[in-house]
């Protein structure tokens, strides 16, 4: 009896400390909304020059490199940056037609290397000039 109350203790002790590491994974993650603050990523369709154009730029200077990728082409659009001083950038790519199904089949995912945040991604889709500014979305690697 006293080896089964030996193993109940270890495997709920194992269960207390896990939900604690979990907790405090999660309490030292940076707020999404702090992320979203110091970043400005944009993607808008110039219709009339038949282009992309891309800005980024980090706020806090903090982006050591990025790789941009427009996905959702016969060929995905990929080009990787590395940052000394400013952590900014401006791509244009030009586009003969607008997506057959529309813009939300050609997200753009651009996978930073912060100092502060580390690994993230932020993804957001091309919109026209006419039109809002679409959501960022966060993913931490």
């Amino acid at each position: 009896m006293s080896t089964i109350k030996k193993t109940s203790s270890i495997i709920v002790s194992a269960v207390i400390i896990a939900g604690i590491a979990f907790g405090l994974v999660d309490y030292l993650k940076p707020d999404q909304n702090e992320i979203l603050h110091q970043f400005t990523l944009d993607a808008v369709y110039l219709k009339n020059d038949q282009i992309v154009k891309i800005s980024f730029e980090d706020k806090s200077n903090n982006t050591k490199s990025a790789v941009l990728e427009i996905l959702g082409m016969d060929v995905t659009y990929h080009k990787e940056y590395t940052f000394d001083n400013e952590s900014i950038f401006v791509e244009t790519m030009f586009l003969d037609e607008i997506p057959k199904y529309g813009w939300k089949t050609t997200p753009v995912v651009l996978e930073i290397q912060h100092s502060e945040f580390g690994k993230i991604a932020l993804k957001t889709e091309i919109h026209e000039t006419e039109t809002d500014v679409p959501k960022i979305i966060i993913e931490q690697r």
